[in-house]
Protein backbone atom coordinates (compact mmCIF):
# COMPACT_ATOMS: atom_id res chain seq x y z
CA UNK A 1 0.00 0.00 0.00
CA UNK A 2 1.31 3.45 -0.97
CA UNK A 3 1.96 5.90 1.84
CA UNK A 4 -0.15 9.05 1.55
CA UNK A 5 1.57 12.36 1.17
CA UNK A 6 -0.11 14.99 3.43
CA UNK A 7 0.16 17.50 0.57
CA UNK A 8 -1.94 15.17 -1.62
CA UNK A 9 -4.60 15.04 1.09
CA UNK A 10 -4.64 18.82 1.34
CA UNK A 11 -5.02 19.10 -2.46
CA UNK A 12 -7.90 16.61 -2.44
CA UNK A 13 -9.63 18.41 0.43
CA UNK A 14 -9.06 21.78 -1.23
CA UNK A 15 -10.60 20.53 -4.49
CA UNK A 16 -13.63 19.23 -2.61
CA UNK A 17 -14.03 22.52 -0.76
CA UNK A 18 -13.72 24.50 -4.01
CA UNK A 19 -16.22 22.25 -5.79
CA UNK A 20 -18.77 22.62 -3.01
CA UNK A 21 -18.17 26.37 -2.87
CA UNK A 22 -18.72 26.72 -6.63
CA UNK A 23 -21.95 24.71 -6.40
CA UNK A 24 -23.15 27.02 -3.64
CA UNK A 25 -22.24 30.11 -5.68
CA UNK A 26 -24.06 28.76 -8.73
CA UNK A 27 -27.17 28.17 -6.61
CA UNK A 28 -27.05 31.65 -5.03
CA UNK A 29 -26.28 33.64 -8.18
CA UNK A 30 -28.30 33.72 -11.36
CA UNK A 31 -26.59 32.36 -14.47
CA UNK A 32 -25.46 35.71 -15.87
CA UNK A 33 -23.97 36.91 -12.57
CA UNK A 34 -22.25 33.56 -11.98
CA UNK A 35 -20.75 33.64 -15.49
CA UNK A 36 -19.46 37.21 -14.99
CA UNK A 37 -17.81 36.15 -11.74
CA UNK A 38 -16.21 33.08 -13.33
CA UNK A 39 -14.93 35.17 -16.28
CA UNK A 40 -13.21 37.58 -13.87
CA UNK A 41 -11.60 34.66 -12.03
CA UNK A 42 -10.48 33.04 -15.31
CA UNK A 43 -8.88 36.30 -16.45
CA UNK A 44 -7.07 36.61 -13.11
CA UNK A 45 -5.80 33.03 -13.33
CA UNK A 46 -4.57 33.63 -16.89
CA UNK A 47 -2.75 36.81 -15.83
CA UNK A 48 -1.14 35.05 -12.88
CA UNK A 49 -0.27 32.04 -15.03
CA UNK A 50 1.50 34.21 -17.59
CA UNK A 51 3.88 35.42 -14.90
CA UNK A 52 2.79 38.99 -15.31
CA UNK A 53 2.92 41.52 -12.55
CA UNK A 54 0.68 40.98 -9.54
CA UNK A 55 -3.00 41.51 -10.17
CA UNK A 56 -4.01 44.51 -8.07
CA UNK A 57 -7.45 45.09 -9.54
CA UNK A 58 -10.36 42.83 -10.30
CA UNK A 59 -10.44 42.19 -14.07
CA UNK A 60 -13.65 43.64 -15.47
CA UNK A 61 -14.37 45.31 -12.14
CA UNK A 62 -16.65 47.86 -13.77
CA UNK A 63 -18.81 44.96 -14.98
CA UNK A 64 -19.11 43.45 -11.51
CA UNK A 65 -21.65 44.70 -8.99
CA UNK A 66 -20.19 45.46 -5.54
CA UNK A 67 -21.56 42.21 -4.08
CA UNK A 68 -19.92 40.25 -6.91
CA UNK A 69 -16.59 41.91 -6.12
CA UNK A 70 -16.85 40.44 -2.63
CA UNK A 71 -17.78 37.07 -4.12
CA UNK A 72 -14.73 37.34 -6.42
CA UNK A 73 -12.39 37.92 -3.47
CA UNK A 74 -13.95 35.07 -1.50
CA UNK A 75 -13.71 32.70 -4.45
CA UNK A 76 -10.07 33.61 -5.05
CA UNK A 77 -9.33 33.02 -1.35
CA UNK A 78 -10.95 29.57 -1.48
CA UNK A 79 -9.03 28.74 -4.68
CA UNK A 80 -5.72 29.80 -3.18
CA UNK A 81 -6.08 28.32 0.31
CA UNK A 82 -8.49 25.44 -0.23
CA UNK A 83 -10.27 26.57 2.94
CA UNK A 84 -13.41 28.47 3.79
CA UNK A 85 -11.96 29.93 6.99
CA UNK A 86 -11.53 33.50 5.82
CA UNK A 87 -13.48 36.71 6.05
CA UNK A 88 -13.59 39.95 4.13
CA UNK A 89 -12.74 43.18 5.89
CA UNK A 90 -13.68 46.52 4.34
CA UNK A 91 -10.85 49.05 4.43
CA UNK A 92 -10.67 52.78 3.74
CA UNK A 93 -7.70 54.13 1.80
CA UNK A 94 -6.15 57.48 2.78
CA UNK A 95 -7.87 59.09 -0.21
CA UNK A 96 -11.27 57.89 1.03
CA UNK A 97 -11.65 55.06 -1.47
CA UNK A 98 -13.02 51.78 -0.10
CA UNK A 99 -11.44 48.39 -0.62
CA UNK A 100 -11.44 44.89 0.78
CA UNK A 101 -8.88 42.63 2.41
CA UNK A 102 -9.17 38.86 2.78
CA UNK A 103 -8.21 37.77 6.28
CA UNK A 104 -7.56 34.12 7.07
CA UNK A 105 -8.90 32.78 10.33
CA UNK A 106 -5.57 31.43 11.63
CA UNK A 107 -6.96 30.03 14.87
CA UNK A 108 -9.32 27.81 12.92
CA UNK A 109 -6.50 26.66 10.60
CA UNK A 110 -4.32 25.67 13.58
CA UNK A 111 -7.22 23.77 15.11
CA UNK A 112 -7.62 21.83 11.83
CA UNK A 113 -3.93 20.96 11.84
CA UNK A 114 -4.14 19.73 15.44
CA UNK A 115 -7.24 17.70 14.64
CA UNK A 116 -5.58 16.18 11.55
CA UNK A 117 -2.51 15.22 13.63
CA UNK A 118 -4.75 13.59 16.25
CA UNK A 119 -6.64 11.63 13.58
CA UNK A 120 -3.39 10.44 11.98
CA UNK A 121 -2.11 9.29 15.40
CA UNK A 122 -5.35 7.40 16.04
CA UNK A 123 -5.20 5.74 12.62
CA UNK A 124 -1.61 4.67 13.19
CA UNK A 125 -2.68 3.11 16.49
CA UNK A 126 -5.48 1.22 14.77
CA UNK A 127 -3.08 -0.09 12.12
CA UNK A 128 -0.58 -1.21 14.80
CA UNK A 129 -3.36 -2.92 16.78
CA UNK A 130 -4.53 -4.69 13.60
CA UNK A 131 -0.98 -5.84 12.84
CA UNK A 132 -0.59 -7.21 16.38
CA UNK A 133 -3.79 -9.27 16.22
CA UNK A 134 -3.01 -10.74 12.79
CA UNK A 135 0.42 -12.05 13.92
Amino acid sequence: MRESDPADLDDDCGAEVLGAYLEDLRARLNGERFEALIRAVQITCALLGDGRRPVLEIPGESDLAPDLRCEYLSLMAVMITGHLDHRLVELAAPDGARGWAVVENIRSHRACEAERAWIEKELEGIVRAGDATSS
